[in-house]
């Protein structure tokens, strides 16, 4: 029991890792990675972690959560009562603005992220844990964290505009590594007891994880560009304007 406790620990190390760092990001470019550090194994960590996440069901599950925060809401709640659909299509016509927001938004984080990893690992374990996050545990373990992430928390201010606090990230991402850990089988934690001897760079992941919240955080408190802010409200007033016109 004490065995398995310990591999359920760093489970969720290994999944508060990857989740923060590559939700909503696509993978950047060959040339873009080149450019945000000379050491290529930190760039080929951040690639692996990026693939390990399912990037649809994490954009799925935010724009989800946002489409709640809207629902909340008395200018939406109303008309969603008279216009019922009308908070998916706003979700659905915002979501190419959300994306590529996030894209921009990770690619001016990235250096900061590859500087956190050098911090406390070597290339070479880097390159170690990279292995992790490719194999079919780590494909696994993460496609299962992608499933169980929502951003309830961390979209909880939105309606009064209020910075998104450190509690909030570590909330969702606490909750959705908590229901990660507890959906693996007793085969998966100890193949990943295995993986942890034959890898013992994947216990460091539990020293990188304060400073990946961290860098969250501040990603998520990075404001949209007036252009992605203008192309928000165009759509909400194009919706409005369409199911309300005869009113």
């Amino acid at each position: 029991m004490i065995r398995l406790t310990r591999f359920r620990a760093v489970a969720a190390a290994l999944a508060l890792g990857a989740l923060p760092l590559a939700a909503l990001v696509p993978a950047a470019p060959a040339l873009a990675q080149a450019e945000a550090s000379n050491d290529a194994a930190y760039e080929d960590l951040l690639a692996a972690m990026e693939t390990a996440i399912d990037q649809k069901l994490v954009l799925d599950s935010s724009l989800a959560a946002l489409g709640r925060e809207f629902a909340g809401t008395a200018e939406f709640s109303q008309a969603e009562a008279a216009s019922p659909g009308l908070i998916a299509e706003v979700v659905a016509g915002i979501r190419p603005i959300i994306e590529g927001q996030s894209a921009r938004v990770a690619k001016l984080y990235r250096p900061t992220t590859l500087a956190l990893f050098a911090r406390h690992l070597s290339p070479l374990e880097a390159r170690d844990v990279a292995a992790f996050y490719r194999s079919d545990l780590g494909r696994k373990m993460m496609g299962n964290f992608s499933r169980q992430f929502t951003p309830d928390a961390t979209l909880s201010n939105i309606e009064i505009a209020a910075p998104v606090t450190r509690a909030q990230v570590e909330a969702d991402l606490g909750k959705a590594a908590s229901a990660t850990v507890s959906a693996m089988s007793q085969e998966d934690l100890m193949e990943l007891g295995r993986q942890t001897q034959a890898n013992p760079a994947l216990l460091k992941l539990s020293l990188i994880g304060p400073g990946v919240q961290e860098i969250r955080v501040q990603m998520e408190n990075e404001p949209l560009t007036a252009e992605e802010d203008a192309a928000i409200i165009a759509v909400v007033e194009d919706v409005f304007g369409r199911r309300f016109a005869a009113q």
